[in-house]
């Protein structure tokens, strides 16, 4: 399966470590003419208003529905339901759509759980941020491949897919993989592309009520943004683009960027390390010596995998999620110094904490204490084999694949090699939207951070130069996603833009 980034909504998890359901209600949105605008056939749906009521499991906040049709080319067959939610407090605040990233990514857990962590206090205050479960998510018709006890099986299964029969068993697995979620998941795994979902968004935009859409991406965020502002360009509003995921780019593409940026980023952090005191891996000043005990050590995992207290074991492919995770933010380095820690004195059952790598891959893949997974992964998969083309790979290309990767990144390379992609992907792929110059569009603003493992900053570059209405914030400094509350620069910024119609100077620096 592809493995492009989906992490957002996961490191804020991570970040947790160190320091829904909706009931009906009487509508309370006026949609207003939106249908006489509506594309055709879409009359009845731009023709919905929200019916906003106390969320079931979260009373400080507000779900609703709006109905779209599952297939946009066949508008008068079946019908499903997008979930949402807003903070009950700032409802009467103009609203802001949000999508944290992934694919698969729940914005409804994001706009409850999260967006405090990340957005300002002026922006909370003076928003209504509204996060949505994409088709294919969360609440939104989720996707479903393997229950709970076989994704945990799935994880520890070990093939050397750098052999020509680990790669056929690795196909194969992928196969009955792609089988699994179409007997499980119905129909809706043929339409949960971000075409569709782009224009969910609109749907969503003319039950609200208002005329252009304010919008966050982070993240793939970015590139659902992207798909939008080109199908709807006259409805894109105060648009913000937070560590881009270009629709154009391709899946190895990408996968090469992020093995050469995850690369650098624990070169950094192993910099860092061999600084701190609060880090006691390889000898102090040392970054070398540093890099050598993490090698070594994920030699060994290669060898034999980690086994927990549990009974539960982490090969060393579910290990470098274990390991990337962490990377994602800089605040969380110092977890990871710990995870390294423990791990190296292989001594479980009496650590103050639980087994920190394991944890990590868990947040990455969405397992919950109670074993139970998210369907971030299913749907992830789901969505990238959509929206991304190509023939199946072939064990020559996946071979001359790795060696591009592992000349690129020595140690992160070989665990981004081999994936069998969508081979045996049981739906073939849309016509993705990939040129994205937004032609009429208002103004955009696009960032990312220079030291961007999961998104490097050339993407956000890139895009940028291709939207016709546009403007590029770079921000100093290492993880994933640029806007932070603790950065005054990015906050003035973003917030004088969304909050003041203060468009930022194009190619601003932040530090």
């Amino acid at each position: 399966m592809p493995t492009t980034t989906r992490i957002l909504a996961a490191v804020g998890a991570v970040t947790a470590l160190v320091f829904t359901a909706c009931a009906p209600a009487e509508p309370e949105t006026s949609s207003s003419d939106q249908a006489e605008y509506a594309p055709d056939g879409l009359e009845t749906f731009y023709d919905q208003t929200i019916a906003w009521q106390s969320c079931d499991d979260n009373a400080d906040f507000e779900c609703g529905t709006v109905e779209v049709p599952m297939d946009y080319e066949n508008p008068d067959g079946e019908r499903i339901d997008i979930h949402l939610t807003r903070d009950a407090e700032s409802a009467d605040e103009p609203p802001m759509l949000v999508n944290p990233g992934g694919p698969g990514s729940s914005g409804i857990a994001f706009v409850q759980d999260s967006l405090g962590v990340v957005f300002s206090d002026n922006l909370l205050e003076n928003t209504s941020p509204i996060g949505f479960d994409p088709r294919g998510v969360g609440a939104s018709e989720p996707i479903q491949c393997e229950t709970a006890q076989e994704l945990d099986e799935s994880r520890e299964i070990v093939h050397d897919p750098s052999t020509q029969e680990g790669w056929e068993a690795t196909v194969e697995d992928n196969a009955a993989y792609a089988q699994q979620c179409l007997e499980r998941s119905g129909d809706i795994i043929g339409f949960v592309d971000t075409a569709s979902a782009a224009k969910d968004m609109d749907v969503i935009r003319a039950a609200l009520g208002t005329d252009q859409l304010d919008y966050f991406g982070i993240s793939y965020g970015t590139k659902l943004g992207a798909t939008y502002a080109e199908l709807f360009p006259e409805q894109v509003g105060k648009f913000v683009l937070d560590s881009v995921l270009p629709p154009s780019a391709a899946t190895f593409e990408v996968s090469k960027a992020q093995s050469a940026g995850f690369e650098q980023s624990l070169q950094a952090w192993a910099q860092w390390c061999a600084d701190s005191t609060e880090c006691n891996i390889g000898q102090p000043g040392d970054a070398e010596s540093v890099m050598t005990t993490v090698t070594d050590f994920i030699a060994q995992v290669e060898e034999e995998p980690l086994t927990y207290p549990d009974g539960r074991t982490q090969p060393v492919s579910d290990l470098f999620f274990g390991i990337v995770t962490p990377l994602y933010s800089q605040d969380s380095w110092e977890l990871l110094a710990l995870a390294f820690e423990q791990a190296l004195e292989d001594d479980y059952a009496n650590s103050d904490y639980r087994p920190l790598f394991l944890y990590f891959a868990d947040t990455y893949h969405g397992r919950q204490d109670s074993g139970e997974y998210s369907n971030d992964t299913a749907a992830f998969n789901a969505i990238n084999c959509l929206d991304y083309t190509g023939e199946d790979k072939t064990f020559e290309q996946v071979q001359q694949e790795a060696q591009e990767l592992t000349e690129e990144a020595p140690i992160f390379g070989k665990y981004l090699s081999y994936s069998a992609g969508c081979n045996g992907w049981p739906i073939d792929p849309v016509n993705p939207v990939e040129d994205t110059d937004a032609k009429g569009s208002s103004a955009i603003v696009v960032t990312g951070l220079t030291s961007d493992p999961a998104t490097p900053i050339h993407f956000s570059h890139e895009l940028a130069d291709e939207l016709d209405n546009s403007v590029h914030i770079t921000v100093e400094g290492e993880g994933h996603g640029a806007y932070s509350k603790e950065n005054e620069c990015i906050v003035n910024a973003i917030d004088g833009y969304i909050l003041d119609d203060e468009l930022p100077e194009d190619d601003m620096v932040c530090e």
